[in-house]
């Protein structure tokens, strides 16, 4: 069996693992207290995977890049009413749906670097909600 990348396998499952991420978020009363329609709830979404994606499949080279998507999208939070803890709280939700997916295809995985994969995945998260903050704080 050939083994799949940690990106193949989020690349493939996008839209199942926004899915998720969607579901859980509509979890969250705090989320769900603001008012927003599914689609700008989520518009953040296909940039952050790209830019996972992009990072994931980038060889050796392990330093996020600065992303304008994620300060507009604290931005546009701060318009929309969200707290800090409300972009900390979106951000966990992400990971927890992408560490899902490969756990649902773990199988599909080589082992020895999944591991190495997740950590990428994390710091990315953790860049992409620094940069959030900063364009929400902007707003300040």
């Amino acid at each position: 069996m050939k083994f799949k990348t940690v990106a193949d396998i989020l690349d493939r499952e996008r839209d199942a693992t926004i899915k998720e991420w969607l579901t859980r978020v509509k979890l969250v009363a705090e989320l769900t207290s603001i008012p927003l329609s599914d689609a700008h709830r989520m518009s953040h979404l296909p940039k952050l995977f790209d830019d996972l994606l992009y990072r994931l499949r980038r060889d050796g080279d392990a330093y996020p890049l600065i992303s304008n998507s994620a300060a507009a999208h604290g931005k546009m939070r701060f318009v929309q009413g969200y707290s800090p803890s409300m972009l900390v709280e979106e951000s966990r939700i992400f990971q927890v749906s992408v560490f899902n997916t490969l756990h649902l295809h773990q199988s599909e995985l080589d082992q020895s670097q999944v591991l190495l994969d997740v950590i990428v995945i994390a710091d990315e998260a953790d860049t992409q909600l620094t940069e959030s903050m900063r364009g929400f704080m902007a707003k300040v």
